[in-house]
Parts: structure tokens; sequence; C-alpha cells
């Protein structure tokens, strides 16, 4: 696939490619609180601290709702961790041809200049013993 020389017309921004809930999902609290399984409760394991006081019989509480502010800094993060990789192969794509001829361009040029160099070198060293022969 060739890719276009032209940037793209617009950019979609993230509402436009993520569709938020109109709502935040509702909290029910007629749930009856929760209480340990007192089977497990006797074989879990202690954090690595142990327990704080009073807190083995503790409960645990559901994460809260989603938080469009994390979720929308999440999602940009990993957008700029793709856009970097694409960037950086996209440019070592198009500037290795470029680059390659870039080389090309150098070494021919210096080569031509080397070449001058050297008759130049030699035809004045050529002269300088022609001189000194005719002096004899």
């Amino acid at each position: 696939m060739k890719p276009s020389s032209q940037p793209p017309r617009s950019v979609p921004v993230l509402t436009e490619v993520v569709v938020l809930p109109k709502a935040a999902p509702e909290v029910v609290e007629d749930y009856p609180p929760l209480t340990p399984d007192p089977a497990y409760a006797a074989t879990a394991p202690a954090p690595l601290g142990g327990w704080p006081a009073g807190q083995k019989d503790a409960v645990v509480v559901p994460p809260a709702a989603v938080d469009e502010a994390m979720l929308t800094q999440r999602v940009l993060a990993d957008l700029d961790r793709q856009l970097d990789l694409m960037f950086e192969q996209r440019l070592r794509e198009t500037l290795a041809p470029v680059l390659a001829r870039m080389t090309d361009t150098l070494v021919r040029e210096m080569r031509n200049q080397l070449a001058s160099s050297l008759r130049e070198l030699v035809a004045k060293a050529v002269s300088a013993e022609l001189d000194r022969l005719h002096k004899r």
C-alpha cells in the first residue's frame, strides 16, 4: 500500500471514536451488605503486613463507575504510544530510500573530488620532477 503524500483532511477526536453512555450507570443500593464466607475467611492468606486491626472481616467494595477522565487519559496514553511507533515506522520507510540515494550521490561526488585531487597531485609531482631533470 502506497502512503498518500497528502495528510488526512480531518483527524477524528476521541469522542467521535469512543461512544460513551449518555448517563452514568445506576448504583443500586438495595443489595444486602456483603459478608465474607467464613470458610474462605478461615483459609484466606493474610496480606504481607498481616491484617490490620478489625480488617479481617472487611467487605470488598466493588469498583466505582467508569471514570471518564481516567479512561480518556489511558486511551490517549495508549494512542500516544501507538502513534509514536507508527510515526517511527513510517519515517524509517520514507527515509530509507531517500538516505540511500543521498549516500550514493555523496559517494559519487566524493569519488570525483578525490580523483580530481589525485590528478592535480600527480600532475604537480610530474611537473616538479621534469623541472628538476631539465636543470641538470
